[in-house]
């Protein structure tokens, strides 16, 4: 991979494949491009689009400056970043809860640099309230994390790839990333997002609920919800029918 600095903060980076409008793509959590790289979707689509996968700062390759891994400061790299690359008129896709949150807060600060947003498995609040009924309780956190934070193994059935990002992560680092993704709230940022979004939720997924994603759409100034029958774990099983209504979508905007 390839480096650029952004502000204060090395990442690293890769592009793959050809074609536009390009894509930047985010990753979940603690995992790095690599995860995205290998994923089946993010494959199909290379075949039509420049993809842009990097590592954020404290994942994969990147620099670890150490917490906190805000999503104020994520956003801040990829300005950074964009515009050391120079791009312009790309899609951004977040995947997952983090990813999306980061794809969603760039566009809302920078919504003339980017065509269209694609958020899979996204809310724009993950931690329940008594405002929020979407959300992750406290005791749902901790049947899913709560072991985290005093091991330093990977979560139980992590794939290959998660359990290689944990461990380059750090226990210290992913477990702040973590946190901060569930304390993020992002609804009253939502009128800043003005380019059109494309919301993927995931019926297989259980730490996200299908209101959750809906709310999401329905408060976006151009959102659109789409519902696939698959697993939250990067849908391989619907990649090409995923992919497929990427680009209806991405044709229509």
């Amino acid at each position: 991979m390839d480096t650029v600095r952004a502000h204060d903060t090395e990442l690293a980076y890769e592009f793959v494949g050809s074609g536009e409008p390009s894509m930047l793509v985010i990753p979940q959590w603690f995992l790095s491009s690599r995860s995205m790289r290998d994923s089946a979707l993010m494959r199909k689509l290379s075949e039509r689009h420049r993809m842009l996968f990097y590592d954020r700062r404290g994942t994969g390759a990147s620099e670890k400056p150490g917490p906190p891994y805000s999503t104020g400061r994520d956003s801040r790299d990829i300005a950074g970043m964009v515009e050391a690359l120079g791009l312009e008129e790309f899609v951004v896709i977040g995947h997952g809860v983090r990813g999306s949150q980061l794809a969603l807060h760039y566009t809302g600060h920078f919504p003339t640099k980017v065509r269209a947003v694609v958020c899979i498995g996204g809310t724009p609040r993950w931690r329940a309230g008594a405002e929020w009924p979407y959300g992750l309780t406290d005791e749902a956190w901790n049947r899913a994390f709560g072991a985290l934070e005093a091991s330093d193994a990977a979560p139980a059935g992590a794939s290959l790839h998660m359990e290689e990002d944990w461990r380059a992560a750090g226990r210290d680092a992913a477990m702040d990333i973590l946190q901060r993704t569930r304390d993020e709230d992002l609804r009253a940022f939502l009128p800043k997002v003005t380019p059109p979004v494309l919301v993927l939720h995931l019926q297989g997924d259980g730490l996200v609920p299908f209101e959750a994603a809906r709310w999401l759409a329905e408060s976006l100034p151009n959102g659109t919800l789409e519902v696939f029958d698959a697993p939250r774990a990067l849908p391989l099983r619907a990649h090409e029918e995923l992919a497929s209504h990427i680009e209806e979508f991405l044709a229509g905007v």
